[in-house]
């Protein structure tokens, strides 16, 4: 590893000048002393109902106008549609009825302007990745509101063993990457944008992921957000056996905190995991209020949680150094966690989320998504390997089933549906020696089918 300032201070200085450079140093230096476990694990509990609410005790308000006026929708629209096969802006993917996730997004915004005479803000962080093409797609459309997208950081990737950065003369666009979605509160600040939407009149923020389905307007927690002048507050929803590794909260000596699991000591792991002593997790949705932001930035730079995301480029193991945006949660007195309902989180990961979004077990209605009301819970989906490809996807569900009666699906291989059908109960499809083809109009209820 190299040791002192000066040898990659310099180096890095050949990419970064000024603020990004010591922001990024700021990283490095974090990443060099190591992940901060948590010392004493028996003095953090459960955060006490006065930091961690739950949204069914909130009041409603009586008018949204107002609160309206002052708010901004942001979304984190870096992510590329890799994970399904996808080349390009991950937002750009269509999710039902010919609509891609930011379609949906300009629907809600545009539903709640009508509804309620306003012009909120769209607020769209991108990567080096994303900005072009969201940039292309937005310009041939029309809004009734100000878009405001912008490009976030890209930092050179390091060296896993000497953390020398990549040089883009051997490794291209590939020599960078953007350092996490914690990167939104230096970019907004620098680039002007904070004080620009503070000068507009705008003082609460509601950001989330760009592929968080549930992620809505509630006109209720914004309410909570402005009555009650708190300045920073994250939706938090109760952990399933699927969420283990989802980031909790906790309390220790008064002040609510974020845990990730790369702080929980190691002999600790399955406790952190349970249900029973963290019963929360993050969503990512996270209301600001721009005011206090700006106090906030006007002391310095925030001090944000490190991940270290280790990865190869070809065969070279590299070190992408990354901060999350709801870490920001510490560096605000008077911050909180609101417990909301599930459906307040409904990402779309992977081709499983987008079978049951694009199903019967949801309808949509002025770009939000509901839950079939037949349904309580959703039902496991898992679809193996190569149906993760959004084209093999599309060929193998060219009418996407009737899901109502379904609990669980597993597909591995190659199955392919010729129409409509109906699944019901524990459905377990397999082509893996050959394709398993489907007739249109099958119905399977509890069977395990081969190819």
């Amino acid at each position: 590893m190299l040791e002192g300032k000066d040898s990659l201070w310099n180096e890095l200085g050949l990419y970064l000048e000024g603020p990004q450079l010591d922001v990024y140093w700021q990283m490095i230096s974090q990443f060099r002393q190591g992940p901060s476990k948590i010392q004493n694990w028996h003095s953090i509990m459960t955060p006490g109902s006065g930091s961690l609410p739950d949204f069914s005790t909130l009041p409603s308000p009586d008018d949204s106008r107002t609160q309206l006026s002052k708010l901004v929708v942001g979304k984190l629209n870096g992510g590329m549609g890799t994970s399904m096969g996808c080349v390009g802006p991950k937002s750009l993917i269509e999710v039902r009825d010919n609509k891609s996730f930011l379609d949906l997004i300009l629907d809600q915004i545009e539903n709640l302007n009508q509804e309620w005479e306003q012009k909120i803000p769209l607020l769209l962080m991108n990567s080096f990745y994303t900005h072009e093409e969201t940039q292309a797609h937005l310009s041939g459309l029309k809004f009734s509101s100000e878009i405001i997208g912008f490009q976030q950081n890209k930092f050179p990737r390091l060296h896993a063993e000497s953390l020398s950065p990549l040089t883009p003369g051997k490794w291209g666009d590939q020599a960078y990457y953007p350092p996490g979605h914690g990167d939104f509160y230096q970019c907004v600040w620098q680039q002007g944008i904070l004080q620009r939407l503070l000068d507009a009149g705008k003082e609460i923020l509601f950001i989330s992921n760009a592929d968080n389905l549930g992620a809505t307007v509630d006109p209720v927690i914004l309410n909570y957000m402005d009555e009650f002048n708190i300045p920073f507050l994250m939706e938090m929803t109760p952990k399933t056996p699927a969420d283990v590794k989802g980031g909790s909260l906790y309390q220790q000596d008064g002040k609510l905190k974020l845990l990730e699991i790369a702080r929980v000591p190691d002999d600790k792991i399955d406790e952190f995991c349970d249900q029973k002593k963290f019963k929360v997790f993050n969503t990512n949705n996270i209301w600001i209020n721009l005011i206090a932001l700006k106090n906030r930035l006007n002391q310095g730079p925030l001090e944000l949680t490190v991940l270290v995301n280790r990865k190869n480029i070809g065969e070279t193991p590299v070190v992408q150094l990354e901060t999350a945006i709801g870490s920001a949660l510490e560096c605000f007195e008077g911050a909180v966690g609101l417990t909301v309902s599930r459906d307040r989180f409904l990402p779309v990961k992977k081709t499983d989320d987008l079978l049951l979004v694009r199903s019967n077990l949801f309808t949509l209605n002025k770009g939000q998504l509901k839950i079939n009301p037949q349904r309580k819970h959703l039902p496991k989906i898992e679809l193996g390997e190569f149906l993760q490809n959004i084209e093999n996807f599309q060929n193998s569900f060219p009418i996407i089933p009737d899901l109502v009666d379904l609990e669980e699906l597993k597909i591995k291989g190659d199955v392919h549906f010729e129409g409509t059908a109906s699944l019901k109960g524990k459905v377990h499809l397999e082509g893996l020696k050959k394709a398993l083809i489907l007739p249109s109009g099958v119905v399977i209820a509890d069977e395990n089918l081969q190819g």
